[in-house]
Formats: structure tokens, sequence, C-alpha cells
């Protein structure tokens, strides 16, 4: 097993690791695939026969779109004869959101398997590691609304109880009382925010692992995880702010690849834009259930094909925080040095 490093001592390692899986050979195929990984799990630093006509759904007379404004100031009473559809989109859209989030805890685990056996399988791997994507999920599930909860108690419970008191009736008379609570439950919902990150960072990076080589659940991992936290709590804690400093600056630069990647494509896009629109107008087309899906359809694929794009540059930035963590840790988990140390497996595709 190599020797535990310090969070300043495994960021050379890092980098040799990124270096070696995507630029020593550059392999454009291996880097398009950790792309794909990239977008899952969000790691970059969304009339007639049809449904809509006949009988059951009429519309009114919709209007001309006579300026690009319509599209964004739109007939609303016209609108609202739209509103099961849009109550239909919103409702899918928290259900695409579900999905995703599931699909990115499944990921999380093809990110790990890739990074540290420098690889990047994603045929079979869903049925591989979905079932410790499932439980991975459930824990973020509770996590996310556990923080609900408790932002909810926070801020809540102080509220109802000084409205029952009467200090928002006459607030300059309890200015002192409302300013001291509302600093206390400042800092409180700041503590429970980061401890949530926290929380997040080292499921991500430690438990991650646990589950995947030892085959556990995310409570189990959790049960090992918490001993070698409070052994080394301050080596963790420097894990913690190295990794905030190396995000802000992997913000920065990879934020400004994002932005110049952004504004190379934002050119064709607005010209297409214009000519759809020149056309609709052209075609005497207005705001139905028809166009609407149309335009919802189109704007996914074209922010789907954007988010690749933007994956595909952060690539780089992905595979190094996971090589990064996977570094710290190997030292101080037996199962992932051991790995680590072996010499390395021929490079594959």
């Amino acid at each position: 097993m190599p020797k535990p490093l310090s969070a300043v001592d495994a960021i050379g390692p890092a980098f040799e690791w990124t270096k070696r899986q995507l630029f020593v050979p550059f392999r454009f195929g291996r880097w398009t695939r950790l792309a794909v990984v990239c977008l899952m799990t969000g790691d970059f630093a969304t009339g007639g026969g049809t449904p809509w006509g006949g009988s059951h759904f009429q519309l009114p007379r919709s209007r001309r779109w006579d300026s690009p404004f319509d599209l964004i100031s739109p007939d609303w009473a016209a609108l609202h004869s739209f509103l099961p559809l849009i109550v239909a989109c919103v409702l899918l859209l928290i259900l695409l959101i579900l999905v995703w989030i599931y699909v990115a805890s499944v990921y999380r685990f093809v990110l790990f398997d890739s990074v540290l056996y420098n690889r990047c399988e994603l045929k079979g791997a869903w049925r591989r590691w979905e079932p410790y994507g499932r439980s991975y999920f459930g824990w973020c599930l509770a996590l996310f609304f556990g923080v609900w909860a408790g932002l909810i108690v926070l801020l809540g419970v102080p509220a109802f109880l000084a409205w029952q008191a009467g200090w928002f009736e006459q607030p300059r008379e309890h200015l002192l009382p409302l300013i001291g609570t509302g600093v206390l439950i400042l800092l409180l919902v700041v503590v429970l925010l980061l401890g949530s990150g926290v929380a997040g960072l080292f499921a991500k990076d430690f438990c991650v692992p646990m589950m995947a080589l030892e085959n556990v659940r995310v409570t189990e991992a959790w049960r090992r995880l918490l001993p070698m936290l409070q052994r080394e709590a301050m080596s963790y804690a420097g894990f913690i702010l190295m990794k905030i400093v190396l995000a802000m600056g992997s913000a920065i630069i990879f934020g400004i690849a994002m932005l110049l990647v952004l504004v190379a494509v934002a050119i064709p896009l607005i010209v297409v834009g214009v000519v759809l629109f020149l056309v609709a107008k052209a075609a005497g087309l207005g705001w139905n259930p028809a166009t609407f899906s149309v335009v919802v359809l189109l704007g996914g694929t074209v922010l789907t094909g954007l988010f690749y794009l933007l994956a595909l540059v952060s690539t780089p930035a992905m595979v190094f925080f996971e090589a990064y963590a996977l570094n710290y840790f190997g030292g101080r988990y037996a199962p992932l040095g051991a790995i680590m140390s072996a010499p390395p497996a021929p490079q594959q595709g």
C-alpha cells in the first residue's frame, strides 16, 4: 500500500494520472467517452389527429409572431388554455431531474472505475454499477430532504415564534431581538449547508471507493469511514481546504475555456434561430401546443449538445479531481492502495 499523502502532496500524482490517461498518448475516443461520464455525473466547472387537436382541446386563435419579443411576451390569456400542458412539462422536468440524479449516482461509480483502472468502458457499465448507484442515490435523496427539512425548521420555527410574539407587528420595538435572531439563524444555516456539502464530498470521494471495492452499501461505507475521519481529522480538513482552492483555480481556467466555446457556438445558433423565426413568421405560425412542443424539443436538443461540449472541455478537470481523491485516500484505505500500488495495466482505449 502506498504511504499516506498529504493534501498538498497528492496534487502532483493527480496531475500525472490525468496526463497519462488523457494526453500520453492522446486518444480522442477515450476523451469522448469520458465526456459522456462527465455529462452524466454533472461534473462540468437541460388540431387533426394529434393529442392536442379535435374536440377534446379547443384552442383560441393564436396570434402571429410579429417580432422576436413575442416569443418572450406571448398572449397570456391564450396561454391559459395551455395550462395543462405547462403543468405536465413542469412535472416532466421534475421527473427528468430525478432520473438524471439517479443516472449520475450510477455513473459516479463508472468514473471511479475509469480513473482507477485507466479505462472507460461504457458498455455494460450500467448493469454492473446500478445496484451501487441505487444505494448512493438513496443516500443523496436523504441528504437533500434532510437539508430542506433543516432549513424549514431553522427558518420557519423562529419566524412563527416571532410572529406569535408580535415582533413583526411593531418591528422597531423589537429591533435588537430580530437582528440577533437573524444573525444566529444565518450562522446556523451556513453551518447546515457547509456540513451537508462536506458530507456530500466525503461520500463522493471516500464512500464510493469503499462501496465499489468491498461490495457494501453506503451506510456501511460511512460506518467504516467515520473512525478514519476521527483519527486524522486535521488531515481531512486540509483535504477539504485544498480541494476548495483547487476548485477555485479550476473554475477560473475551465470557466474561461467554456465561455470561449459558448461564444463560438452562440453565433451560428443565433443565426439559425433567426432563420427559423423568419420561416415561422412567414408561415403564419403562432403559439399553440404543437409549436410549443417543437420549441421545447429543439431547446432540449440544443441544451444537450451544449452541455456535451462543456463536458468535453471539462473532462480533464473531472479526471484530475477524481485522481486527486484516489491518490489522497489510497494511502489510508488498504484495498484501494493495493490496486494503486500494483504494476500499471496495459492502457485500454
